[in-house]
C-alpha cells in the first residue's frame, strides 16, 4: 500500500484477520450536470478527493459501520431478511444501498458476508462531486472483496447505480461509472441508455 491513509484505516478497522481496502474517487463532469439521466452523453473526470473503506470479514451476517469523522455515528445492522433504511439522510444508508444491491444480485451464487467497515472521506458533502456515490461504490467494492467475488467494472457500475436508488436518488449512472472506470489524467466519454 503506497498511500499511508490506507494502512492507517486498515489498522483502525475492528476485528481479526486480513483487512481489505477500497477507494472511490470524486468526479466532475466537464460538459455539464444532469445529462446522464436524461439520456445524453457525459464527459466526467475523476479528481483527487476520495472515499476509502477498510473492512474485515465477520463470522456472522452483522455489519458494523464506523467513520473516521466523529460527526458520523457508528451504525449496525444485519444482512439477514429485509434491510429497512435508517432515517432519511443517514450516512449509513449508502452502505445499506450497496449491501442490498449486492446481496440481491449475488444471492444465487454467493452469500454476502457480514463485516466491520471503517470509512474515511475527503470529498466535500453536497458539493456536486458525488460523495454519496463514491461512498456506495467504495462500500460495494469492499464488500465484494470480503465475499471474494469480482464483477466486471461496467456491470458493477450498473448494479450500484440501481442500488443507490435505495436511498431515494434517481441518478443516471455517471457517478458510479466514473468512479469505477476512470484513469488518472483522463476524461471519460460515456453514452447512456443503457449505462
Amino acid at each position: 500500500m503506497t498511500d499511508p491513509r490506507l494502512h492507517a484505516l486498515a489498522l483502525s478497522t475492528p476485528g481479526d484477520g486480513p483487512a481489505v481496502v477500497a477507494q472511490a474517487p470524486a468526479r466532475v463532469n466537464l460538459i455539464g450536470e444532469h445529462t446522464d439521466y436524461n439520456g445524453l452523453p457525459v464527459l466526467p473526470i475523476a479528481i483527487d478527493r476520495d472515499v476509502l473503506v477498510a473492512a474485515r470479514r465477520r463470522p456472522d451476517d452483522a455489519v458494523e459501520l464506523s467513520n473516521v469523522d466523529p460527526a458520523f455515528e457508528p451504525r449496525h445492522y444485519s444482512l439477514r431478511g429485509e434491510i429497512p433504511p435508517f432515517p432519511p439522510g443517514d450516512w449509513a444508508n449508502y452502505h445499506k444501498a450497496a449491501a442490498v444491491g449486492l446481496r440481491d444480485a449475488l444471492a444465487r451464487e454467493h452469500a454476502l458476508p457480514g463485516g466491520s467497515f471503517r470509512v474515511h472521506g475527503t470529498i466535500p458533502i453536497a458539493a456536486g462531486l458525488s460523495s454519496s456515490s463514491a461512498l456506495v461504490v467504495a462500500c460495494g467494492l469492499a464488500h465484494l472483496a470480503l465475499a471474494d467475488v469480482e464483477l466486471p467494472r461496467l456491470e458493477l457500475a450498473e448494479l450500484l447505480a440501481d442500488a443507490e436508488r435505495y436511498v431515494g436518488t434517481l441518478g443516471g449512472g455517471m457517478d458510479q461509472a466514473t468512479t469505477l472506470l476512470a484513469r488518472a489524467g483522463h476524461a471519460l466519454h460515456i453514452d447512456f441508455f443503457p449505462l
